[in-house]
């Protein structure tokens, strides 16, 4: 759990896959997290297609990695993340994510600030760390 925590917490983008209109959709997105690991936050426009991907169809899945850092592409650790999406009940706890989303990934403070954002849980139910080419690891998460 702590190599894939670590992966988490050292970068802040992720691929997001969904599921819509018949095919699937991947889009590059900046992410916050909780302190165990278990919950990434996204933030999106309700307008936006991966938004009514994610509501119509909340199983998701998140490809972290570290390729930027990594010294060539033996070395690239990544972290599948499957999951499920779902908005938070607490609107006070949306506004406290909405300002951490300006604060810490100051590129998404104008879309943190729009009305029509909101902000998207995934649970994590699996991880899954590629060390390399060759290690993996998995974890079923309660």
């Amino acid at each position: 759990m702590e190599k894939m925590l670590s992966l988490i917490r050292s970068q802040n983008l992720a691929v997001l896959a969904t599921q819509g209109e018949g095919a699937p959709r991947a889009s590059l997105m900046s992410y916050l997290w909780d302190d165990e690991g278990k919950t990434l936050y996204l933030i999106s426009r309700e307008d936006s297609r991966k938004f009514v991907n994610l509501m119509e169809r909340p199983l998701v899945s998140l490809l972290i990695d570290d390729r930027a850092d990594a010294q060539g592409l033996g070395g690239v650790k990544a972290l599948s993340v499957e999951g499920e999406a779902g908005l938070l009940d607490d609107p006070a706890r949306e506004a406290a994510l909405k300002q951490r989303f300006a604060k810490e990934l100051p590129h998404l403070a104008e879309l943190a600030n729009d009305p029509r954002a909101r902000v998207v849980a995934v649970r994590a139910k699996t991880l899954l760390v590629l060390d390399g080419p060759t290690e993996a690891t998995r974890l079923e998460l309660a």
